[in-house]
């Protein structure tokens, strides 16, 4: 991800929420065979009871964090966060990608979640030379895969239904259709990622003065072409967070 400081998402707090409200990621693993990757939703652990007991991230003490160095091998400074309580991330795969993923080769896991982004014109700005660039919030989060029991991966899909289902004005619950739902849930597998260490950006005009950050909010509501509600409004939450943004 970017290195630029300016960018930084340091607040833990604000990585869980942007996993709950934009649960859509790419899970990515090395193998033996190169680079996989699988598009997948998520839920946060800690929202969602699994039959074989909460699990890692939900009421159980944080872990001692492991030490990092301070420079990376490039001499750049420490990227990344160790999470400050357990994190995890709960999902499924369809079979037989788990088998691609090597998920119990017991490597790293890399598991990228993206919130709102879009594409903002230097004619916004209000001053020349300019050029365009992109705005967006992403986290990528570090750590083991632990592939789930039958139950415990029915119990996710299930929560994942829900998530999503809720705002329907009539919900359709894995309940109503169960005997559909139990013949195909062994053609997808359950896993949790524990979280180990995690990288976000959020990347909203903050290099820019706060007047130009403005315009961009603006146009970002009402462009006819590049509107994006999501990351205006993102933008505006940045804005309200930083009084002394000049």
């Amino acid at each position: 991800m970017i290195h630029t400081t300016d960018y930084v998402l340091t607040d833990e707090g604000r990585v869980r929420d942007l996993v709950r409200a934009h649960g859509w990621a790419t899970l990515v693993s090395v193998t033996d065979d190169g680079p996989v990757a699988s598009h997948v939703p998520v839920l946060l652990g800690e929202d969602v009871t699994l039959p074989s007991g909460p699990g890692a991230g939900a009421g159980e003490p944080a872990p001692p964090a492991p030490a990092r160095p301070a420079r990376d091998a490039h001499g750049l400074p420490d990227r990344f966060t160790v999470p400050s309580a357990p994190l995890t991330v709960l999902s499924h795969l369809g079979r037989p990608d788990e088998l691609l993923h090597q998920a119990g080769s017991g490597r790293e896991h890399l598991l990228v979640v993206e919130g709102p982004y879009g594409y903002v014109s230097p004619g916004w700005y209000g001053y020349t030379p300019a050029v365009p660039t992109w705005n967006y919030l992403a986290v990528h989060l570090y750590g083991t895969l632990e592939l789930l029991d039958a139950e415990d991966s029915y119990a996710v899909m299930g929560a994942t239904v829900d998530r999503y289902e809720q705002p329907m004005p009539e919900p359709v619950r894995m309940p109503d259709v169960e005997g559909y739902a139990r013949r195909i849930a062994p053609g997808a597998v359950g896993f949790r990622l524990s979280v180990t260490r995690w990288q976000g950006k959020a990347k909203l005009s903050q290099d820019k003065p706060r007047a130009v950050a403005e315009r961009v909010v603006e146009h970002l509501g009402t462009d006819p072409h590049y509107a994006d509600p999501a990351l205006a409004a993102a933008m505006r939450a940045e804005l309200d967070r930083r009084p002394d943004w000049t």
